[in-house]
């Protein structure tokens, strides 16, 4: 038995030998530094955790890395290539790579959640699976890895593109206090207990909401994948931040009011609405009937936070379409029975007391209700093409109707934006001296299929092109424009190209103001190749494109 032990622990030596030989020699003595900060009651940071995992999934060539382009992807993999040899590697390839670890795309964050930066297993909360002799095997290699190599201060080397990322996501967050607006919403009290966590990764597939108990209180956390890049920085869209915010940290409070009794079984008994939308929510995930019902409601809240801080048509636009589009169409019902929360908060001190309404609210759904709801979604995904064309397009065109204002209110503005048109554009652009020229009351009676469309005009003063600007995912009204954020004021104009909502084989192109003396000259301005414009006092405030994600059209 004592020679038998001395050479297995012999030939451990010596496998463990030939691994390190096989590997940079360490010369590292530093420890992982903080790169952190607290914003509004919320801490962002970015986590070394997170960026070793992320690195090994790199290195192992596991096609579950965020696509955008970022020099830090490329600075990663050099990183670890040097390290190829290291057991770490081969484990992940034997059980990480083949799925023998995690069985959901969660999985990963929880489990690196519930280690110490050092590798080991936080005492302070419970982990079902620290057992598992695969997860702890692979918690013991990643501790490893850092022990035998110089991987903190690459970690650590990465200073400035940590803190700029975390920079930049703060500067997109204005007037941010989202801890104690979620709070008071839901109604939780003891504040102090929460912390509220956001964590950038950088490499992400997908955001996740973690939310641990610990002893001292609750750790909540939105771990949170960029949507692109700037000049190699990270960059993150601010509607997708913000509902990310609402959404993951509110499941910490609306998940467990939805699973209490009797509320449960009376959720469960309406599993007859799941059939509609049942292929659609499997398609994002969520699986079950509860499961869909907790996500409605946390993403009702969202919704109700994004109009409370910005608004209700933005709110609407940016929030409620997008979800309907995607068939959240039970927000309607949810986000109804919150009005009335929000408005009854004496009576309803939490949300947890208001869940007998929501219960109510969705046991009063009829198939009516759900037919209507269900065309909603359809309208909200036309048109269904590949592209929208930009605003010159239209210049290039046959068979051109121009559609101009029958009733603007200040007839001697509509009469300077007339003459300008017909003496100072229409004679430079070649196509539209052959246009069709008419009135809105006189297009409404023609088959504007047969045409491409240039509609010009105020909101007011163009019955065509109020009918026309319905189907863009901007919205202009009389405090100014709302598309990915808020231009508030007077004074704006809206040159948009988008497609013939009666021929998508056709093109139209809308130029809207509130005033049609803003739309006198607006040629001074260069335009026409991006899908939208948004200028004022011919100066430009924002060009862009329309883009359709999830089905559903928005502005970029």
């Amino acid at each position: 038995m004592k020679y038998f032990t001395k050479v297995v622990l012999l030939s451990s030596f010596v496998f463990t030998t030939l691994i390190v030989l096989g590997n940079p020699a360490k010369t590292c003595k530093e420890s992982f530094k903080e790169f952190k900060s607290t914003y509004g009651g919320v801490v962002f940071s970015v986590d070394p955790r997170i960026e070793l995992y992320q690195a090994v999934v790199l290195g192992t060539g596991m096609p579950v890395i965020n696509p955008i382009e970022i020099d830090y992807k490329q600075k990663v993999d050099k990183e670890v290539s040097k390290y190829k040899n290291h057991l770490l590697f081969s484990f992940a390839e034997r059980n990480l790579k083949s799925g023998k670890l995690f069985n959901s795309i969660d999985a990963p964050i929880w489990f690196l959640l519930h280690l110490t930066k050092d590798f080991e297993w936080r005492k302070d909360v419970t982990y079902a699976d620290r057992n598992n002799v695969l997860l702890d095997s692979f918690r013991y290699y990643l501790k490893r890895f850092v022990e035998e190599t110089d991987y903190i201060c690459f970690f650590n080397s990465n200073a400035d593109f940590y803190h700029i990322s975390l920079a930049t996501l703060k500067f997109n967050l204005e007037d941010f206090n989202e801890k104690d607006r979620v709070l008071n919403y839901y109604g939780v009290q003891n504040k102090e207990a929460i912390q509220f966590n956001l964590i950038l990764n950088f490499f992400g597939w997908g955001n996740f909401g973690p939310r641990l108990r610990t002893e001292k209180g609750r750790e909540l956390y939105a771990v949170i994948a960029p949507q692109g890049s700037f000049m190699r920085i990270p960059t993150f869209d601010q509607r997708r931040l913000y509902e990310l915010i609402w959404h993951e940290f509110g499941h910490s409070f609306a998940n467990p009011a939805v699973e209490k009794q009797p509320y449960l079984t009376q959720i469960e008994a309406l599993s007859n609405l799941h059939a509609p939308i049942k292929e659609a929510m499997k398609a994002q995930a969520y699986w079950t009937w509860p499961s869909v019902v907790w996500e409605h409601l946390t993403e009702a809240v969202a919704c109700r936070l994004a109009a409370l801080k910005f608004g209700e048509q933005y709110a609407d636009l940016n929030f409620v379409r997008v979800q309907k589009g995607m068939r959240w169409i039970y927000l309607n019902p949810l986000i109804a029975a919150l009005k009335v929360y929000e408005q009854n908060r004496a009576k309803y001190p939490t949300l947890e007391d208001f869940i007998p309404q929501i219960v109510r609210a969705l046991q009063n759904v009829t198939q009516s209700d759900i037919d209507k709801w269900m065309a909603q979604t359809e309208a909200i995904r036309k048109p269904n093409v590949e592209r929208m064309p930009v605003i010159q397009e239209v210049f290039g065109k046959d068979s051109v109707m121009i559609i101009l204002s029958s009733n603007e209110k200040d007839k001697a503005a509509d009469g300077r934006l007339k003459a300008f048109l017909q003496e100072r554009f229409f004679p430079l652009v070649s196509s539209l001296k052959k246009a069709t020229v008419l009135t809105d009351t006189a297009a409404a009676k023609m088959d504007l299929s047969l045409y491409n469309l240039l509609i010009i005009g105020t909101p007011s003063g163009n019955k065509v092109l109020a009918e026309m600007l319905n189907q863009l995912p901007i919205m202009y009204t009389e405090e100014g424009i709302i598309g990915e954020k808020i231009y508030g004021g007077k004074g704006y104009a809206l040159l948009a190209g988008w497609v013939n909502p009666y021929n998508t084989a056709k093109v139209m192109t809308v130029m809207a103001a509130m005033s049609p003396d803003d739309l006198v000259d607006f040629n001074h301005v260069p335009f026409g190749s991006t899908n939208y414009h948004i200028m004022k006092n011919f100066v430009t405030y924002k060009t862009g494109e329309f883009s359709r994600n999830n089905l559903v059209w928005l502005c970029k």
